[in-house]
């Protein structure tokens, strides 16, 4: 029983390292995502001159891709996820993986960079809702990553589409 014990023992420190490895790949990808985000706002600060990155690339967006297409952009390739309920292809998604990833961890490091941006007045929304839709893109941005890990299309959709929900209420709110 004590050797059984111990391999559980084993198996479980190695679970937890491999878990442990992937958080800090993670944290240090969505480090990555931001500092890019940041390099092309440039010296403008503030949550329109942020907004920027997630349009097409000729538009001044950062583009989709390692090689980004000047018609590519950040939401626009969340809306082509989120376009059909079962989402990408297995072999779409094995394809695109690293930027599909790189597309998740931009909107997780967007959300820690719009919070100081609060933009008032908001229509009588509050910083509460400004915080709650944040939450929401992050919460689907971390879904959007485990999915696209998981090489999942529905739940790459599913997530990507949350994703866009939680920017669509901010907005709407913003033009009310």
């Amino acid at each position: 029983m004590p050797r059984y014990a111990i391999g559980l023992a084993a198996v479980a420190l190695m679970l937890a390292a491999l878990v442990r490895a992937d958080e800090d790949d993670d944290a240090k990808n969505t480090l990555e995502a931001r500092e890019e985000i940041l390099a092309n706002v440039g010296p403008r600060r503030g949550l329109q001159p942020l907004m920027q990155a997630y349009k097409i690339k000729e538009k001044g967006g950062l583009g989709f891709g390692a090689n980004p297409d000047a018609r590519s952009g950040l939401e626009a390739e969340l809306i082509d996820l989120s376009r059909t309920s079962r989402g990408p292809a297995k072999a779409t998604i094995q394809k695109q993986k690293g930027d599909l990833i790189k597309l998740a961890h931009a909107n997780l490091a967007m959300t820690d960079l719009a919070r100081p941006h609060f933009p008032k007045p908001m229509n009588g929304k509050t910083k509460e809702d400004w915080n709650r839709w944040l939450d929401e893109q992050k919460g689907a941005a971390k879904e959007l990553l485990e999915a696209i890990k998981q090489e999942d299309g529905k739940a790459v959709a599913k997530a990507a589409k949350d994703l866009l929900n939680a920017c669509t209420e901010c907005h709407a709110a913003l033009r009310e």
